[in-house]
Parts: C-alpha cells; sequence; structure tokens
C-alpha cells in the first residue's frame, strides 16, 4: 500500500497536470481513470463506502449547477444553447470530476493529522501543518456551538423570517460564535503552553525530517 506522503503527492501531482489540459479527449480519458481510482479505493475500504460516495455527489452537486447556468443564453427573446458555453461546461465538468475524484480515491482513509504529517514530510512548514490539523479539529467544536446557540434561541421562541429583527438576530448569533471560538482559542493556547509548548523547535507538530508526531513539549529529546 502507497504512503500517506506519496499518495499525496500524486494527488497534488495529477490535479496540476488536469488543470493542464484543454484537450475534452485527454480530459476524459482522466476522468476515466480517476473514477477507475475512486471504484478500487472503495473496493480496498480505505474509507466507508458510503463517504466516498458522498463525496462525490457533493461534487456532482457543484458539477449540476454548472450544467443548469453555463450553456445557456438569452437571444431571440428566449434560452438558447450557446456551443462555446456547452464546451466549457464540458471540459469544466470533465476537470473537476479528473481532479475531484482523484483526490477523494488517492486521500481517503488519510484523517487531518495523517494529511499534515504527510505534507510536512513532503515539505510543507511545521507551522503550517499544525494549523491545518487544528484548523478541521476545531471546526467541529465550532458547529456544536452553533448547535447549541441555535437551540438556545429556538427555546426562547426565535423563528427565522424575512424581517430586519432576524436579521439582527442572525448577526449576533454570528458575533457570539466569534466570541466563543476566540475565547476557546485562548483556553487552547494557555493549555498548550501549561504543557511546555512555545512554538519552536522540537514542538513543531511534527518533525520536518523525521515525519514523525511529537508530543506538546518545548523540549528536544
Amino acid at each position: 500500500m502507497m504512503s500517506a506522503p506519496l499518495r499525496l503527492l500524486l494527488a497534488v501531482s495529477g490535479s496540476l497536470m488536469v488543470a493542464l489540459l484543454h484537450d475534452t479527449r485527454l480530459l476524459l480519458i482522466a476522468a476515466v481513470l480517476a473514477l477507475t481510482a475512486l471504484l478500487h479505493a472503495v473496493c480496498q475500504r480505505r474509507a466507508p463506502r458510503r463517504q466516498l460516495l458522498r463525496r462525490a455527489a457533493i461534487l456532482n452537486l457543484f458539477v449540476a449547477f454548472v450544467w443548469l447556468t453555463l450553456p445557456w443564453q438569452f437571444a431571440n427573446g428566449g434560452l438558447h444553447w450557446h456551443a462555446a458555453g456547452l464546451e466549457a461546461t464540458l471540459q469544466i465538468s470533465l476537470r473537476c470530476n479528473a481532479a475531484g475524484l482523484l483526490c477523494i480515491a488517492l486521500l481517503s482513509g488519510i484523517d487531518a493529522c495523517g494529511l499534515a504529517t504527510a505534507a510536512t514530510r513532503l515539505g510543507m512548514p511545521a507551522k503550517l501543518a499544525r494549523l491545518l490539523a487544528m484548523t478541521v479539529r476545531y471546526l467541529s467544536v465550532v458547529h456544536e456551538t452553533r448547535q447549541r446557540i441555535q437551540r438556545a434561541m429556538q427555546a426562547r421562541g426565535f423563528r427565522p423570517r424575512c424581517n430586519w429583527r432576524t436579521c439582527e438576530v442572525l448577526a449576533l448569533q454570528v458575533a457570539l460564535i466569534l466570541v466563543h471560538a476566540m475565547l476557546r482559542a485562548e483556553r487552547v493556547s494557555q493549555a498548550m503552553r501549561a504543557r511546555g509548548f512555545d512554538g519552536h523547535g522540537a514542538a513543531e507538530y511534527v518533525h520536518p525530517r523525521a515525519g514523525k508526531p511529537l508530543a506538546a513539549t518545548g523540549k528536544s529529546s
């Protein structure tokens, strides 16, 4: 089985190659190869099958919106197919599926920490890798905070409507979420510093050469 850094490198280089293609036939071949890679990942069970298919469906939901808007033009008082728009839509669809399905297939089964570690082994600065891992980790926390605030608002009788009061309440909700996020960031920073983390040396998320996760200590072992 390929290592995580190699899979990340193949995903990035493959996406760049797909972005540089302009021939529709080559894009079609790339999309077919990406679909084959996705089916292979499903058979290998690198990640839950439903999760992989859901990601592919979300990707093609964007493609469906492109087909609903880009190929059309107003002419002679009505909507008509536009040849240039149709060609552009076809290339966008193939390019999105080729790059997207390839990334889904190659990066399946790798979580945020594993992705950050792989990126660091490929040369990404350890600070950026740590920022990536912590961002993904605390997105779910921010989402839970939003749900708690929304439940509290509903318990107090708030129902969203198309009026100025609803805009004010939603603005206050966003402000509360930001305040909670800032307070949690301060608490996390204090907890990391209490454990000796100083942001330098061995305290990096992963070692830049060995690529091995290190404990959050400010001293080198």
